[in-house]
């Protein structure tokens, strides 16, 4: 963890111990560093790490395995709104967000980098347990945070890069033929259901995403294609579908809908969940000679695996179909940043 010099023009002279020091603005950018440094500095030494957080940059000792990067970021106003989640929860999310890339390619995370955008009247002991959920999350997953940024913004954005090892076959977005099988992991629609409650100023549990790290490892060696559902199951499969020049049918009848989904929702459940977003569940394509293997892989994945559709040959589209396939109208195709 870093600071850069532009991002603030006040020091402070507060002690980073100073326990009448409530809110970032009074304890300042170069304390709250030097004070989170020691908290990180507490847990069990890494030998892969050979430099972490404090130095300009942090220095890694790489394995021998293909070498996975990605980065996403969570605003404030923008994909969360203050008083969503505890700021721990916050962390995790920030953790596995990424961490969900990571897995959709076979991946598992190994390090990570965390810069955050805060205002001065943040409290410090939110900034504190934010960075620690963050720290656990990545320690619980094998992974470490080995340095990040600290600027100054008018709202809180986190930026997380998580570097992470492949060990086995590296599987993208393209390769899925006609007559592959779709399947996805867990179920869909009960994080979207607490966004709209949410955004709706009903109280209501946003829950973490859950780490698909184990599956995505397992699930990689017999995938022609995959991709982690973020925007909603309909655009994802629509990304993968471009990749690989095939269409793709989703049978709504068959997602794996949440329980609290098809309560609130009943019949608009499965329209609702192939399209909320915020899942960062697994879409994979599987040819049909995968299918002994999948049953031997499906009892060590740890999660819910369903068949939901199949890919076919022609235009890159989605359609998504009752149970006799005739075709369903979402309300929505899924989430975009800029419409």
């Amino acid at each position: 963890m870093r600071s850069r010099r532009a991002s603030s023009t006040r020091s402070s002279r507060c002690s980073a111990d100073a326990s009448v020091a409530r809110l970032l603005g009074d304890v300042g950018e170069h304390a709250w560093i030097a004070r989170i440094l020691r908290r990180l500095g507490a847990a069990r030494a890494d030998r892969r790490v050979l430099l972490g957080p404090g130095d300009d940059a942090a220095a890694i000792r790489p394995g021998r395995r293909p070498l996975l990067l990605t980065t996403d970021t969570l605003i404030e106003g923008v994909h969360f709104r203050a008083g969503w989640a505890p700021p721990a929860a916050l962390g995790r999310r920030a953790f596995a967000v990424n961490a969900s890339d990571l897995a959709a390619m076979g991946g598992a995370p190994t390090f990570a980098l965390l810069a955050l955008e805060a205002p001065a009247s943040l409290s410090v002991a939110d900034l504190d347990a934010l960075v620690m959920g963050f720290a656990r999350a990545a320690r619980q997953a094998g992974a470490r945070l080995v340095g990040g940024n600290l600027a100054a913004g008018p709202h809180l954005a986190i930026t997380a890069t998580l570097l992470g090892e492949a060990p086995g076959p590296v599987v993208g977005r393209t390769g899925a033929r006609p007559g592959d099988a779709l399947y996805v992991t867990g179920t869909l629609g009960g994080a979207g259901l607490a966004v709209r409650a949410l955004r709706a100023g009903r109280r209501m549990r946003w829950p973490v995403p859950r780490l698909r790290v184990r599956a995505g490892r397992l699930l990689a060696p017999l995938a022609h294609a995959m991709i982690d559902v973020s925007d909603g199951l309909v655009r994802d499969a629509g990304h993968l579908c471009r990749a690989g020049a095939v269409g793709a049918e989703i049978w709504a009848a068959r997602l794996p809908v949440a329980p609290a989904c098809r309560r609130a929702l009943g019949t608009d459940a499965p329209c609702f969940a192939a399209t909320a977003g915020e899942d960062y569940e697994l879409l994979v394509a599987l040819p049909a000679r995968a299918e002994r293997a999948l049953r031997r892989a499906r009892r060590r994945l740890a999660c819910r695996l369903t068949r939901i559709g199949r890919i076919v040959a022609g235009r890159p589209i989605v359609r998504l179909v009752d149970a006799a396939g005739r075709p369903l109208a979402p309300p929505r195709p899924g989430f975009d940043h800029f419409r």
